[in-house]
């Protein structure tokens, strides 16, 4: 019995202290979640609108695959399943990884 109990612990998400983490987390929010965007904004006034469409589903697609490696690298096991926000899972793998205090 106790070792089932033991199995569905849920641990609460890491706060982010320190300037650096914070500035850290915010840079890796914005990267993540806007870069496709503002590519492909660009490139539909640099080329054509075929060509940024071709680019934001790109790196759509790359944002999601970064997402689900910081997803599987910080958030526990028997959590996975539950769902987070791209800032929830930034901020996992920010405070479980690099921001150790």
């Amino acid at each position: 019995m106790q070792n089932e109990k033991e199995l569905f612990v849920i641990e609460v998400v890491p706060k982010i202290e320190g300037f650096t983490c914070k500035v850290l987390l915010i840079a890796l929010y914005i990267g993540v979640t806007f870069t496709p965007l503002l590519v492909g904004i660009i490139l539909w006034y640099s080329y054509n609108i075929y060509i940024a469409i071709a680019f934001f589903l790109f790196l759509t697609l790359l944002s999601g695959i970064v997402l689900s490696k910081l997803r599987i690298a910080s958030i526990p096991f028997s959590q996975r399943e539950m769902s987070y926000s791209n800032f929830a899972i930034i901020k996992w793998y920010l405070g479980k990884n690099i921001c150790l205090h």
